[in-house]
């Protein structure tokens, strides 16, 4: 997909964009529910700490890796909400990270 239709996906999906606050805020409860013996689970703790104090900046700074995502770009606003919260769920190690 050309570069102009990713920055069209990312800017022009409002329903996308729900499903993505969403998912990260579902996300974040169940990485704070988790077992402490989870991988990285003190990095995936506070990307959820923060996740969860403000998810639309979350959901700002995620979306082009939810866009990188071949299904969600071939869809945009038809994603389902299975398909986000699956890709929101597999990046959590990615951005916790960003928080160690």
């Amino acid at each position: 997909m050309a570069y102009s239709d990713i920055f069209d996906l990312r800017y022009n999906t409002p329903t996308l964009r729900k499903k993505i606050v969403v998912a990260i805020a579902d996300a974040s409860m169940d990485v704070l529910n988790e077992d402490p013996g989870t991988s990285n689970h003190t990095n995936r703790v506070k990307w959820a700490n923060v996740s969860l104090a403000d998810t639309e900046i979350m959901a700002d700074r995620m979306y082009f890796g939810v866009l990188e995502n071949a299904t969600i770009q071939s869809v945009g606003d038809a994603a389902t909400d299975g398909d986000v919260q699956f890709v929101i769920n597999g990046l959590i190690n990615v951005y916790s990270n960003i928080y160690a």
